[in-house]
């Protein structure tokens, strides 16, 4: 093993690998640091420029107020309470049933938020249109579900002709965090979510780096072994030779 290392040939071989993986190395660092030289492609259209036009607000009526409520009220005791859950398909509009067929609404495993709802403490409208309302519900939990009063977001679509209509469910979204929700989620080791991470490309450069560090190393060790072994050699040599 020592004649291996100390051959010529060998260190040559170890001369050439550290000399490809430096060049490795400076083509990829060129490749993650060096700015791309090719502008982004512009495109240029001559369809007139599109400008949004928010709908106008229209104000619901003591009638349109008792509606929106009501038909919120019936979504809570049945969809969000996991109660009937059959009974809410006819609730809700296609936005948020997202393709679910009714027998798969059934089982209970649907896109709504559940919340053990005692009942609404309060509401505001968040927006209303002549055809779109949204509500904000703060929900009053059941007892002994050791939960705050929740915050929800409503959005409900007009459905059917002005004498005919009725209200129908286009989205169910929390707002904000409870305090107790993440008393709860703490209590069952669930308290501290995992943020997202990015691997940058930087980082990948670090186990060429160590290879190559290590490539190096081995001549310039093997370079100042060879000193040392030459110069005792001598040593010996030269006191074996004394007269």
């Amino acid at each position: 093993m020592r004649k291996r290392l100390s051959s010529p040939r060998f260190r040559r071989r170890v001369s050439w690998l550290s000399s490809v993986a430096l060049l490795v190395a400076l083509i990829v660092a060129a490749i993650v640091f060096l700015p791309s030289s090719k502008p982004p492609r512009e495109v240029f259209t001559k369809a007139p420029p599109q400008v949004y036009k928010a709908p106008t607000a229209v104000a619901l009526d003591r009638n349109g107020r008792a509606e929106v409520v009501m038909a919120a009220s019936d979504f809570i005791k049945t969809a969000v309470r996991r109660i009937d859950v059959d009974a809410s398909w006819a609730m809700t509009a296609p936005t948020l049933r997202q393709g679910f067929s009714r027998h798969q609404w059934a089982t209970g495993n649907i896109p709504v938020v559940p919340y053990p709802a005692a009942g609404i403490r309060d509401w505001q409208i968040d927006w209303s249109y002549r055809n779109d309302v949204a509500l904000d519900l703060v929900l009053i939990p059941k007892a002994g579900s050791h939960l705050a009063p929740k915050l929800f977001l409503i959005e409900l679509k007009r459905s059917g002709g002005p004498a005919h209509h009725r209200w129908l469910v286009a989205s169910w979204q929390p707002k904000g965090v409870s305090e107790a929700s993440m008393l709860a989620d703490q209590a069952k080791g669930q308290g501290e979510y995992p943020k997202s991470a990015s691997l940058s490309g930087r980082w990948l450069l670090l186990p060429l780096f160590g290879m190559l560090g290590l490539i190096i190393s081995l001549p310039l060790f093997l370079g100042v072994r060879e000193r040392v072994h030459a110069a005792r050699a001598e040593r010996v040599h030269r006191r074996s030779t004394r007269v």
